[in-house]
C-alpha cells in the first residue's frame, strides 16, 4: 500500500498541516493510518473530499452533519462568513478579528479563504463609502497584514520553497498581502516587498521563484527588467489581475 507523509499531502492539496489537524479534531478525517509512513491512499482521497466540501464555506460542524447526520445539515456558505467578518469590523474589535482570521485559516485552505472570502470582502470595503467605511477598511488591512506575517513566520520554520513576491503595482494596499497569504498556504516561504517602486526591489534572501505582482499594470522600465531577467533564465513571472504595459 502506498503511503503519503504529511508534507506530501499538504503539497498535493494546498492544505496546511494545521488545517489537517483541525479537520482531525472536527472528526472529518482520521489521523495518519501509519504514524511512520503517513496517510494511506484512501485517506488522501478523503482529504480531497473534505477540501471540496470546505470550499463551499460551510463550518466544520455543518460539514460533519452533512456526512454523519444529513437530516441535521444546514448550509451557510461564504456569504455567512463574510457577514461574520463585517460584524467584527463594525465592532472595531481587533483582538476578535485576529482570532477569527486565525480560525478561518485553520478551518479552510488558504487559497479558498483568500479567493472566496477575503478578496471579495476587500473589494466590497473599497467600494463602500458609508459612515465608518474608512475605519473598517483600515482594520481589515491591518488584520490581513498581521495574518500574512504570522503565516510567513510559521512556514519559515518548515521546509518550503523560497519565493520573492514583489509589488510592481497595486489597486490597494491589501491585495499584495492577500496574495502572500495564498502563496504561503500553497507551501512557499514568502519574502514580500509590498511597496511599488520605480526600480526593481532587491530580495534579502535567496529565492527559487520570483513573482512580480501587477495589480494595476506594469511600466515599460519594469517590463524591460522582467524580460531581461527571464531571458537570463531566472525563475520569474508576472502575476496579478492587470499585466498590461503602461507608460
Amino acid at each position: 500500500m502506498k503511503y503519503l507523509n504529511t508534507e506530501t499531502v499538504c503539497a498535493m492539496t494546498g492544505v496546511l498541516p494545521t488545517t489537517l489537524k483541525n479537520w482531525k479534531r472536527a472528526g472529518l478525517i482520521t489521523r495518519a493510518e501509519d504514524l511512520k509512513r503517513g496517510y494511506s491512499w484512501s485517506q488522501y482521497i478523503r482529504i480531497n473530499h473534505i477540501l471540496v466540501l470546505t470550499s463551499r464555506g460551510d463550518t466544520l460542524r455543518e460539514i460533519y452533519n452533512l456526512i454523519y447526520a444529513p437530516r441535521r445539515y444546514h448550509h451557510s456558505g461564504w456569504s455567512y462568513r463574510q457577514e461574520e467578518l463585517l460584524m467584527l469590523l463594525s465592532f472595531a474589535d481587533d483582538v476578535a478579528l485576529d482570532k477569527y482570521l486565525r480560525r478561518m485559516m485553520r478551518d479552510y485552505s488558504s487559497e479558498d479563504c483568500v479567493n472566496y472570502l477575503l478578496k471579495p470582502l476587500n473589494v466590497l470595503l473599497h467600494e463602500e463609502h458609508s459612515p465608518g467605511s474608512a475605519l473598517r477598511k483600515a482594520s481589515f488591512h491591518r488584520a490581513v497584514m498581521q495574518q500574512a506575517l504570522r503565516d510567513i513566520q510559521a512556514i519559515g520554520r518548515q521546509k518550503a520553497a523560497p519565493l520573492f513576491l514583489e509589488a510592481v503595482s497595486v489597486n490597494d494596499e491589501t491585495e499584495i498581502w492577500l496574495e502572500a497569504i495564498r502563496l504561503t498556504g500553497l507551501g512557499f516561504r514568502v519574502e514580500i516587498s509590498p511597496q511599488p517602486a520605480a526600480m526593481p526591489a532587491v530580495a534579502t534572501r535567496r529565492y527559487e521563484h520570483h513573482f512580480m505582482w501587477c495589480g494595476a499594470g506594469i511600466s515599460k522600465t519594469m517590463k524591460r527588467y522582467f524580460q531581461q531577467r527571464l531571458a537570463e533564465g531566472e525563475p520569474i513571472m508576472l502575476c496579478g489581475p492587470d499585466k498590461s504595459e503602461h507608460a
